[in-house]
């Protein structure tokens, strides 16, 4: 078992050379069980302040770090106990700054004050199975994925459900697989549906309104894969997860590159926007445990851009 000790300045950044280069800015953690370190970290938000907020998953616990990625705060152990949890995967924000979790093993959604205290559990077994990427909209809805019933659930502020969409399929209304969820200023519900290779984006109500496959870029196949983390930006944009990257796709339906493996990516997996800043979460067996933050400027959109193509709407 490993003991919680102060972190260090190599804990939390890497050499200066490394970060000097590109849009790197810092990087924070690696493996371990102490605070400021991870093991297998996945979802991944922000505060109002900019504190990043990351699901540490195979340690069953919320971490928190200031907006110069230095250590504040943590809460979590494992257990099936209300306040407890077992492979967290996905965290959100409220509005008044409560984190909301899934808990995946214990197929629950919790609300922690942002100390950890426990504010609310949402167990129903007919309507949650095993709970992954969750969003909170801007009236405080809370939206989550379930990978086991291919579904999107979504929950009115007191913690009830308002409606659910989606099944196992292929078919524009169905998921296969859909890891993780965002939302945008008009909320809307933005889907990467890991299994069918694409992104779609519904109306509230669970609606389809578009779909963005490789086709739709006129991309290989294998160019368009493994998608997991989105987010949106400041300009409704979205951004996802994709291989070993980061793509934005435009509101007006452009794809474009924004981080590669020439930037450190080797497996990300969720991703957050805040103040200028790109917050990925790493992780991998055997290899990193990390959460890499990025500089963000939009005037740069036109340098990275290497593909660019036109998506058909729905």
């Amino acid at each position: 078992m490993y003991f919680l000790k102060r972190l260090t300045k190599s804990d939390t950044i890497f050499n200066k050379t490394e970060l000097d280069q590109g849009k790197l800015w810092k990087k924070i953690g690696r493996k371990g069980q102490g605070r400021g370190q991870f093991d297998m970290p996945c979802g991944v938000t922000t505060t109002k302040s900019g504190d990043v907020i990351i699901a540490d998953t195979e340690n069953h616990r919320v971490q928190i770090f200031n907006f110069d990625g230095v250590f504040k705060s943590k809460f979590g152990s494992k257990g099936s106990k209300p306040s407890q949890l077992c492979y967290p995967m996905g965290v959100a924000v409220t509005s008044s700054e409560d984190v909301v979790v899934t808990d995946s093993v214990n197929a629950a959604i919790k609300l922690f004050s942002i100390d950890g205290t426990l504010k609310m559990c949402f167990t129903q077994q007919a309507a949650v199975e095993f709970p992954h990427g969750i969003c909170v909209t801007i009236d405080d809805h809370i939206i989550f994925t379930d990978i086991c019933k291919h579904s999107v659930t979504v929950l009115q502020p007191n913690g009830t459900i308002s409606h659910i969409f989606g099944k196992y399929g292929d078919g524009p209304q169905e998921f296969d697989h859909p890891y993780c969820v965002t939302t945008n200023s008009s909320n809307q519900i933005i889907v990467s549906d890991t299994g069918n290779n694409c992104v779609k984006i519904f109306h509230f109500q669970g609606r389809l309104l578009r779909c963005f496959t490789s086709l739709d870029f006129h991309l290989p196949s294998e160019n368009f894969v493994s998608l997991f983390g989105v987010c949106t930006d400041s300009d409704d944009n979205t951004l996802v997860v994709c291989n070993s990257g980061v793509y934005i796709l435009t509101k007006n339906g452009r794809l474009w590159e924004v981080l590669t493996s020439d930037d450190g990516l080797t497996t990300p997996k969720c991703i957050a926007f805040s103040q200028g800043r790109l917050i990925v979460t790493q992780s991998g067996y055997d290899v990193k445990h990390e959460v890499c933050i990025y500089r963000y400027n939009k005037d740069d959109f036109k340098s990275l851009n290497t593909l660019l193509y036109y998506a058909i709407s729905i």
